[in-house]
């Protein structure tokens, strides 16, 4: 007579948090503890769920997104158009009279560099590089 040792079936699965599994963690899991030819069945079909799904979450993201970048693009434009330097008219006498003038001034435009004005150019009394170049192959 033979002696038969039991066999233990430890099938077992941990959940670490189930308060944060997702609808779709817990329609996994359920799938799995279904019997073999109907959980290979709903996991073929879930993943098209599944997937349908990730792409409708990622569109819905997207959409989302560009609602923000707008939103925050019209918000910049405000700004810029409220610190926008404003140009300066200045009219003197009529048109057409004799020592009528107008001048504008455009901060935007006029601002230079704060530096007092450099000469980038040789002056007359700067040394220039000579009058002929060394040959090298000579």
């Amino acid at each position: 007579m033979s002696k038969k040792t039991p066999s233990v079936d430890l099938n077992f699965e941990i959940v670490f948090d189930k308060e944060k599994e997702s609808g779709i963690q817990q329609i996994k899991r359920w799938i799995k503890k279904q019997r073999p030819p109907l959980n290979i069945i709903l996991e073929y079909l879930f993943s098209y769920i599944e997937k349908w799904y990730f792409e409708s979450k990622v569109k819905s993201t997207m959409r989302e997104i560009d609602q923000q970048v707008k939103y925050i693009g019209d918000i910049w434009d405000k700004e810029d158009e409220l610190n926008k330097p404003k140009a300066e008219i200045m009219e003197e006498g009529l048109f057409g009279e004799e020592g009528w003038s107008i001048s504008i001034s455009n901060p935007v435009v006029e601002r230079g560099s704060k530096e007092p004005g450099t000469n980038k150019g040789t002056g007359e009394n700067e040394k220039g590089l000579g009058d002929k170049f060394p040959d090298p192959w000579n």
